[in-house]
């Protein structure tokens, strides 16, 4: 069995110095996770105007999901038992706050990256299918999305490997156009 290398990169809200770096991270990206605090509308606001451009990198076939994070802090939390969550002391919902964000915001956030993107719905995974719930602190659901993302990805590295390199344009014969003496500026 081959192994395959598998990068993530996390691009928060953090410091504004770093908002410009994005592009490069998702650059020829496979699949972009994005994800936002379902307790905080303003965290999935930021998300949409910060990230929505980012995409533009991404490749053309690229697999998007929207994640909600933070479930276990939330006021409906009811987090069922799941296999690929250990139970953890203190796992509990413990003191809860206001969930702000539900997953029909998550779908339209999905529906205006397809659209920004010029992507058709039947070409790309459904809206429900791709919007998550996790919660990081308890690894609700986190197994879920990384190997629902990764099943999605796989398939469409395998495609691009078997059709071979993008197309480029080799610049290493490029030859300078001679210069004339001509105007002021020659």
């Amino acid at each position: 069995m081959r192994r395959k290398r598998f990068n993530c990169w996390l691009l928060s809200n953090g410091r504004e110095q770093f908002h410009g770096l994005g592009s490069m991270y998702c650059r020829g990206a496979a699949a972009v996770i994005l994800t936002y605090d379902v307790n905080s509308l303003q965290s999935l606001t930021e998300l949409e105007e910060r990230f929505l451009a980012l995409t533009d990198s991404a490749s053309a076939d690229c697999i998007f999901a929207i994640v909600g994070n933070k479930v276990d802090l939330s006021d409906d939390c009811t987090l069922p038992p799941d296999e690929n969550r250990p139970e953890k002391p203190g796992a509990s919902c413990g003191s809860k706050v206001q969930k702000q964000v539900h997953a029909e915001d998550a779908i339209a956030l999905y529906k205006k990256i397809l659209k920004y993107k010029m992507l058709d719905e039947k070409d790309v995974p459904a809206a429900e299918k791709m919007c998550f719930e996790t919660s990081a602190k308890t690894g609700y659901k986190v197994d879920y999305l990384f190997e629902t993302v990764f099943d999605m990805v796989v398939p469409i590295i395998v495609r691009q490997k078997a059709e071979g390199p993008p197309q480029t344009v080799d610049i290493t014969d490029y030859k300078p156009a001679k210069r004339t003496k001509s105007g002021c500026c020659a």
